[in-house]
């Protein structure tokens, strides 16, 4: 729709009355209602050249906007996909440093084995990652994910797996408890992962070490926790809120001084929000923090009975 604004030339001098008419693009009609009433005209000959040339300009407009709204979704994307890199990325150097410390002293052939296989495993989740960033390059589609049944007890232990590199080169003891039975969500596999990475890459990063990071996973009739506790440096009450905003960078170091880009949790909430969970914060000033991600249980779960609490006999990593 296009609004063209006429002059009333037949009004008394010094005085002129103005009216906009809305005229659809492309249909020909007289807007005016006596010779020389309108600035132009939409007549049967066609549009004025100043009317085609407003079209023109206002469509140029669309597309710009467009362009620069597309423009910083992916700078956004790429942002995000940079952060999210740098969690398998630590857990690689810790296991290279758990491996050199290895060779240095008595070469464990079957260790060095294990730290082989969780380098693997690290490099497969960036591979992963790059993959769905280039798969949403080449669709154009920044916000499409694909959630299918997932138990949630697997994504946990893979990420713990992930995580014990970097978790033993600070000397934390990483502890994992799992339900007895599955518990299945509804997710997107590599976005759940991200969660993970970033609530467990956290709990390393501002534990100081030797610290106790305990990653749990349990359900109730509706929903499936993943919780992700530690006795770290702990988060002041007045900034619970601000930690889940992009546009807010909270100034915190890691204990060893580990930088940090202040998009982790704004990315993780966003996650959980797309696959239509929460992510919720108990915290205390120098006694550690909690992260709990809420999602909703698939239909796989909500057939099965009973309440699912943690297997107290799963294992620890220290």
């Amino acid at each position: 729709m296009f609004i063209i604004t006429e002059a009333d030339t037949e009004n008394k001098p010094g005085s002129m009355k103005k009216r906009k008419r809305n005229i659809p693009y492309g249909k020909e009609s007289d807007v005016s209602t006596a010779p020389g009433k309108s600035f132009y005209r939409i007549s049967e000959d066609g549009p004025s050249p100043v009317y085609q040339l407003l079209k023109q300009m206002e469509e140029l407009a669309g597309r710009h906007k467009k362009m620069e709204q597309e423009a910083k979704a992916r700078k956004r994307v790429l942002s995000l996909t940079a952060h999210d890199l740098m969690s398998p990325i630590n857990a690689i150097s810790g296991y290279l440093d758990l491996m050199k410390f290895s060779l240095d002293t008595e070469a464990d052939v079957d260790q060095i084995r294990r730290y082989r296989d969780k380098i693997k495993n690290g490099i497969n989740d960036i591979t992963n990652i790059v993959q769905q960033l280039r798969e949403m390059s080449k669709h154009e589609d920044l916000h499409d994910f694909m959630p299918l049944d997932v138990d949630l007890n697997w994504v946990v232990r893979d990420a713990c797996d992930v995580m014990e590199g970097a978790a033993l080169a600070k000397e934390h003891e990483l502890e994992c408890l799992l339900t007895p039975q599955p518990v299945y969500v509804s997710a997107d596999l590599p976005r759940l992962k991200r969660i993970l990475f970033n609530l467990i890459s956290n709990s390393i990063k501002y534990t100081p070490r030797g610290g106790g990071i305990t990653v749990r996973v349990t359900s109730d009739d509706a929903n499936a926790m993943v919780s992700v506790q530690d006795n770290g440096l702990g988060i002041p009450k007045d900034s619970f809120q601000d930690i889940f905003k992009a546009e807010t960078k909270l100034h915190y170091s890691g204990t060893e001084n580990e930088s940090s880009s202040g998009l982790g949790l704004y990315i993780s909430a966003h996650f959980a929000k797309q696959m239509k969970g929460r992510i919720t914060l108990e915290s205390e000033l120098r006694k550690g923090s909690s992260f709990t991600l809420h999602l909703p249980l698939s239909d796989s779960s909500s057939s099965q009975n009973g309440h699912s609490k943690p297997d107290e006999s799963s294992s620890s990593v220290s």
